[in-house]
């Protein structure tokens, strides 16, 4: 089975590349996934080896991302079908796994400027995916 796989961020909710993947998806007849890496955040530390004051149910986190990822993709496509995927990891395994088998991996370039010395996202998935990438320039990640 084919199918086109988009990169969702959590802090832009990436609406570019939504669009792109879902016309894609549409013009080639295939199943478009959506999919977001996440991790859990690490519970506040106490001083003089105290447990924490506040405890991180990680259960529920993942949930409400999980929420979280199915309304930015709904309001981006509010008509069109996309299965969404959370997944535990670093964005670049995440993608690269889930892009395994596909016909097009869709991301949002970085935002913002970027430090020389650290790895890009983008460049690890064009360099290590197994289908081509499709990686949405600035200029074009909100545009409709």
């Amino acid at each position: 089975m084919t199918f086109i796989v988009v990169g969702v961020s959590a802090s832009s909710g990436s609406p570019g590349a939504l669009r792109m993947a879902a016309r894609e998806a549409q013009l080639r007849g295939v199943p478009l996934i959506a999919v977001q890496a996440w991790s859990a955040p690490r519970a506040p530390s106490a001083s003089a080896g105290r447990p924490p004051a506040v405890n991180v149910d990680s259960n529920q986190l993942f949930s409400n991302a999980e929420r979280a990822l199915r309304e930015q993709v709904t309001e981006t496509l509010s008509e069109q079908e996309v299965e969404c995927r959370l997944v535990r990891g670093t964005p670049g395994k995440v993608l690269l796994n889930a892009s395994k088998g596909a016909d097009l991996l869709v991301v949002d370039a970085p935002r913002g400027s970027v430090a020389v010395s650290s790895p890009l996202l983008a460049h690890k998935l064009v360099y290590r995916a197994s289908c081509p990438v499709l990686i949405m320039p600035p200029s074009q990640a909100q545009a409709g």
